[in-house]
């Protein structure tokens, strides 16, 4: 699972054993294991590694290591945004700034782009395959998408009875490929709820694919139906925290008596 998935991401993203990777996620999680652990070492790059995330070491190690390759999620972006002292120049060795192990919310996108110049990179992947199911490049980029699936990996989208939904449609997104795990251990009937006999994974991911790339628009269990139709938290979250005074927003459902559903926001400030 592991040495598959770690050189089908190597070819999608074109990296040599002459990358310079920062390792500022935690080992014990697979995103973390797999980006600044396993694929370094089947590379034979170089690695410098920060014990515990801090803006101030990770800014500091970029600029005297020329960091190439930097792989992290959202918030720990978010967080270099409140640095005054980085800047576009403190960036410019980079090469690759992934994304990845929550969405990226449009408005840091943009913010990371406008000040620093980097391209985020967005990502999607589970722990159940390996992790990386597909990914932004350099090469081949859409916002709002989590990329492309990398090579010998997979992918149906279905409707609620596992008939394949029209192009352009949203689905839950089922995963095939050699990173795809044997089951949970000793499990077998969670094994069986989430893996097919011919090796489909059902991931509980709501997508849609647009001319290849993959756009992650909701989770399954997530979803709320109000007034019968499907509403998913995350589209909300989305408008809430393009407004200037929110810094996170999560949307849950609860019952209604009209509309079988409706959503109630929690909101953080800025």
């Amino acid at each position: 699972n592991l040495s598959s998935n770690c050189l089908d991401t190597i070819e999608m993203l074109q990296i040599d054993p002459e990358q310079r990777f920062l390792n500022i996620l935690p080992p014990f999680h697979v995103f973390g294991l797999t980006a600044n652990v396993l694929v370094p070492v089947c590379l034979g790059a170089t690695v410098f590694a920060i014990p515990r995330f801090s803006p101030v070491a990770l800014l500091k190690a970029v600029v005297e290591h020329r960091i190439t390759v930097m792989m992290a999620i959202p918030s720990m972006y978010a967080a270099l945004l409140r640095s005054k002292s980085a800047t576009s120049e403190t960036f410019s060795s980079i090469y690759l700034a992934i994304s990845g192990g929550e969405p990226l919310p449009e408005k840091l996108r943009i913010a990371v782009s406008e000040r620093f110049g980097l391209t985020l990179l967005e990502g999607y992947g589970l722990t159940e395959t390996s992790p990386v199911v597909s990914v932004n490049t350099p090469h081949a980029h859409r916002a709002g998408s989590v990329g492309r699936p990398i090579p010998h990996v997979e992918l149906r989208l279905v409707d609620d009875h596992d008939a394949e939904v029209p192009p352009d449609a949203e689905g839950e997104i089922l995963v095939r490929g050699p990173g795809v795990m044997k089951g949970y251990f000793r499990k077998p009937e969670e094994t069986a709820r989430v893996l097919s006999p011919d090796g489909w994974f059902r991931t509980g991911d709501i997508g849609r694919v647009q001319d290849g790339f993959l756009s992650i628009t909701g989770r399954r269990k997530e979803m709320l139906i109000i007034g019968g139709e499907n509403v998913f938290p995350r589209e909300i979250e989305a408008v809430l925290e393009d407004h200037p005074s929110v810094l996170q927003a999560a949307v849950i459902g609860v019952p209604d008596e009209s509309r079988g559903e409706t959503p109630i926001a929690f909101v953080i400030l800025k």
